[in-house]
């Protein structure tokens, strides 16, 4: 089933959501299950990203406009060797959920509890927002 998660565009020239797809595969009953495939689909792909890159980088015109427009030029190399556990990363988005670094929205509607039932159609959105919390003090 394909669906989509939004996120923030790279840079901060822009405030718009990115639509991003991705497809789940087995059932998803509650946001524990959507966010288990979600970061396990992941890490596999930050895993299976090539490490060497070639002796010539090179962007094309096209793609270094589109990269000026996002504020960030890159050529995509993972400058990490080490692999990464899915099953750390899994706890880790879990324990962030349960302490309420993020927000998720299914379709505009808050999600509370990993423990919720989810009734998931084809195309809908999640919406994932980092919550920054502030420090200061009263004078």
């Amino acid at each position: 089933m394909r669906l989509f998660y939004q996120q923030k565009t790279i840079g901060k020239k822009s405030r718009k959501l990115q639509k991003i797809p991705f497809t789940i595969e087995g059932p998803v009953y509650t946001l524990e299950d959507l966010l288990t495939q979600l970061v396990t689909q992941e890490v596999q792909n930050y895993n299976e990203k090539a490490l060497d890159t070639p002796l010539h980088i090179y962007i094309t015109d096209q793609q270094l406009e589109e990269a000026v427009q996002h504020g960030k030029v890159h050529f995509g190399e993972k400058k990490n060797a080490s692999v990464q556990s899915i099953d750390q990363a899994i706890s880790t988005v879990l324990q962030a959920f349960e302490d309420e670094l993020f927000l998720v929205l299914h379709n505009e509607e808050q999600l509370n509890s990993l423990t919720t039932p989810l009734t998931i159609q084809e195309d809908d959105v999640f919406t994932f927002i980092k919550l920054t919390m502030l420090a200061g003090r009263i004078w």
